[in-house]
């Protein structure tokens, strides 16, 4: 062997294996373009398909390849608005399902606004999202959502939202009196001045399509107390030191006049006074915290009478003389009275 060259020994390749991978390359370039055209168009054995439509199944055998093509050669006519689930571009597949979901006019209604439509859908549900409507956290649906649609039905959303305000109300105060020896007889002072207090509540209102459907109080609750008038009424008598009435109590007051009549200022008088006496000169209407009713006094101007009647402008320091005609009683009017307590009752 020649110096500078190196001896390589090389395995000899049989003749059967390279004539096996010849032949495989061969069947295979043969086998694929069918496959891919089986593939592609259904070719050769076709795919088996099951159509739901109008309430009926149908099975057939599709060389087709998309949905779309499988329809078409089942003759399924569709309408205007048809649905076809999975839809029309979908490839086929052996065994696949088919459905045709028919469109159907209904009408639907949300909130005040109400149209009339045709839509394939399977359910109410079904047919909001198709229609892309959302429902807020508290609107109603009706009939269910899981009702299957059919033609005619009328479908409603009721928009709901809740909706709030707080009530207020006043809480009157009473009026109590306190005697005060202090003061002067008649003589009336506020002590402590009288306050309203506030009751509050929260109501809620639910409302369905911007109109109140439902309202719901809550409780009242004091957010201001009522503070009491405390009203202090004298109780310390003035004596007279001389004249014919010596020793006796006595008190200034503002006189006016009535007459048994209808003609008297705030309405007509009966002839029979609060304690049943005949209304007539001689029986005066008092406030009886000031002189007790059925005592007997004096009336300077006036003469001796009875406390023997009431009325509702007379209260504290006032008094009410009785006269047997409206004359006199115009012709007395209003004056300033001195009145003696003869006999007290």
């Amino acid at each position: 062997m020649p110096s500078g060259v190196s001896a390589v020994s090389a395995r000899p390749v049989r003749a059967g294996t390279a004539r096996q991978v010849i032949l495989l390359c061969l069947l295979l370039s043969l086998v694929y373009p069918l496959y891919v055209a089986a593939g592609a168009w259904g070719l050769p054995f076709g795919r088996t398909i099951h159509i739901y439509v109008d309430g009926r199944e149908q099975t057939f055998r599709s060389y087709g390849r998309t949905v779309g093509d499988g329809l078409q050669a089942a003759q399924v006519a569709l309408r205007p608005s048809d649905r076809v689930v999975p839809d029309a571009p979908t490839f086929l597949w052996p065994g696949i399902e088919v459905k045709i979901i028919r469109a159907v006019p209904v009408t639907l209604r949300i909130g005040r606004s109400v149209s009339s439509l045709r839509i394939a859908a399977t359910s109410v549900d079904d047919a909001l999202q198709l229609l892309g409507i959302t429902l807020g956290p508290i609107d109603q649906v009706y009939p269910a959502p899981e009702t299957a649609v059919r033609p005619g039905m009328r479908i409603t959303v009721e928009r709901r939202e809740w909706n709030m305000w707080i009530e207020q109300r006043k809480i009157a105060f009473t009026s109590r009196t306190v005697a005060d020896p202090q003061l002067f007889k008649g003589n009336r002072v506020v002590r402590t001045a009288g306050r309203e207090g506030i009751d509050e509540r929260t109501v809620e209102v639910l409302y369905a399509d911007g109109l109140p459907s439902a309202t719901f109080p809550h409780a009242w609750a004091a957010v201001q107390t009522p503070v009491n008038e405390v009203i202090a009424v004298g109780t310390r008598a003035t004596i007279a030191s001389r004249g014919s009435f010596e020793g006796r109590e006595y008190m200034m007051l503002e006189a006016t006049a009535y007459y048994p009549g209808p003609n008297n200022y705030g309405g007509g008088v009966g002839p029979r006074t609060a304690i049943g006496l005949l209304a007539q000169r001689g029986v005066v209407a008092v406030d009886p915290s000031v002189i007790p009713l059925g005592s007997k006094v004096y009336v300077e101007g006036y003469g001796y009478a009875i406390a023997g009647d009431t009325g509702g402008a007379i209260q504290g320091m006032k008094i009410d003389l009785c006269f047997n005609t409206y004359d006199e009683a115009i012709h007395f009017g209003r004056q300033t009275v001195k009145l003696y307590i003869v006999e007290r009752h």
